[in-house]
């Protein structure tokens, strides 16, 4: 699956595939965050657009004369009518049809380029938090070089009346099934149409990860989550200047609904609301939790965090005599931009998510970039991609020395040397890394040590050689003086 952004802010053509970890490393206003939050704004919001039901309406065209064709030779045909599936469905409680697996990929492709066209055209600018003008002649689109797999898990939904539907894809057949009381009906459901056709959607578009966004905003939102409140505060002043302006277009809650919403981009909205849920995102439990990797966290801060009051403190054990417990707002920003991690991977984390985080060493020590390197890597071994922005070489140092570690068939020496863990290593296929510069993506190439990253490389031998060339000069004077 690679995604492809097409004059987006800084960026004017880039391509990118997501591995387990994505990493996209760059210098300042390259386009590394326009590029994650443009994704993150897609693959959060596309399930939920009024345009779906067209998307699906649409067909996938003829195949090229001497493009995708049957079993039989033939050119592929329609893969699916989905009145007729569901309508057995809902008199028998099950239906399968047979698909032809290029045509089921055509209109998958055919799904996924109205999609993107879609966001580009209406939701971008909103997704950035500009106006329509900022991003004309914007576009992200996708495409698959694979055909679909022979088999899809299954994509269930909950009916009403304590019913299931569940969708899948086997062996070229579609099939669906609804499970519970009442599976079987002789009058025609309503709901069930829609069901089928969001489950249908969701089938073919099942490799979208469900995104979480970590934004580099974290550390301002820790601390000023509470005036960030819209409704309370931004509401009110908007709606004293509607009491006492004149003007047409202020009459319209719409306009005071854009108002409220249009501050910032959509990513940190969504980052300030789960800050602001985070007593109501306690009482749930992650899918990994069980790994305890948010200990690690623990051991980076020396110190762990509690919810009290509905406010998050951070308890601090590196003076042994008496355990230094703040507020969050009053700890460091080492310790508040770690704490929305913290609670995802105790309370949010679930398998096939993409998480992103915009400048993950952010207020960190070089150690702690280090080992932060090692727990991206481990949540990603467990299920979880990865995709982060950053300006760090240690991070990226530490990806090349876990990739050459997933190289070594005993790794045990390296285990007991440097504490690593087994589950902390890569293996090539599993990384994709980037350099944002010139308006686009260049890829970085991996071998048998890691990755090439010119962008730190060429920095960390320039300041080497000044080192180098300056100290030889100190040594010539003082030489002369002796």
């Amino acid at each position: 699956m690679i995604f492809r952004f097409r004059n987006i802010g800084p960026i004017k053509a880039a391509d990118l595939e997501l591995g387990r970890i994505t990493v996209i490393a760059g210098r300042n206003n390259t386009g590394k965050t326009y590029l994650a939050y443009t994704l993150y704004g897609f693959l959060k919001q596309w399930m939920g657009w009024p345009e779906i039901p067209t998307a699906l309406a649409t067909p996938p065209g003829p195949a090229p004369a001497e493009g995708p064709a049957s079993a039989d030779g033939h050119n592929a045909p329609e893969p699916l009518d989905l009145a007729a599936l569901t309508g057995t469905l809902s008199r028998d409680g099950y239906a399968t049809r047979r698909v032809d697996p290029i045509a089921l990929s055509r209109e998958r492709a055919a799904i996924a380029s109205r999609l993107t066209a879609d966001f580009s055209e209406t939701q971008l600018s909103r997704v950035l938090s500009a106006s329509s003008d900022a991003f004309r002649g914007a576009r992200l689109s996708v495409e698959w070089p694979a055909p679909l797999p022979e088999s899809v898990p299954s994509q269930d939904t909950d009916l009403s009346d304590k019913r299931t539907l569940s969708v899948g894809y086997d062996d070229g057949h579609i099939w669906a099934r609804v499970t519970g009381r009442g599976r079987k009906s002789s009058r025609p459901d309503p709901h069930l149409e829609p069901a089928v056709t969001g489950a249908y959607l969701q089938l073919l578009l099942s490799d979208f990860p469900d995104p979480f966004v970590l934004t580099a905003e974290r550390f301002g939102i820790s601390l000023f989550h509470r005036e960030l409140d819209f409704t309370k505060n931004q509401l009110v002043e908007l709606l004293q200047q509607l009491r006492e302006g004149n003007r047409d277009d202020r009459q319209s809650p719409f306009w005071i609904i854009d108002k409220t919403m249009s501050r910032y981009a959509s990513p940190i909205k969504d980052n300030i609301d789960y800050t602001r849920s985070l007593p109501e995102v306690k009482k749930e439990t992650s899918e990994v939790r069980e790994s305890k990797l948010y200990d690690e966290i623990k051991t980076m801060m020396d110190g762990y965090y509690r919810l009290a009051g509905g406010e998050v403190h951070f308890i601090s054990r590196r003076r042994k005599d008496n355990h230094f417990d703040v507020p969050l707002h009053r700890a460091s920003s080492s310790a508040r931009g770690l704490s929305d991690f913290y609670f995802y991977l105790r309370h949010v984390a679930r398998h096939q998510q993409l998480l992103i985080i915009d400048e993950p060493e952010s207020h960190l020590d070089t150690e702690n970039q280090v080992q932060l390197a090692r727990l991206l890597a481990k949540i990603s071994n467990l299920g979880i991609r990865v995709l982060i922005t950053t300006h760090s070489d240690y991070i990226v140092k530490e990806i090349n020395n876990l990739l050459m570690l997933g190289r070594l068939t005993n790794r045990d020496a390296a285990v007991e040397r440097y504490g690593y863990r087994r589950d902390s290593a890569l293996r090539t296929e599993d990384v994709c890394a980037y350099v944002a510069r010139d308006g686009g993506l260049d890829r970085c190439d991996a071998n048998e040590y890691g990755l090439d990253y010119p962008v730190f490389e060429a920095t960390i031998e320039s300041i080497n050689e000044r080192s180098q060339r300056i100290a030889g000069w100190v040594m010539e004077q003082k030489e002369s003086v002796e």
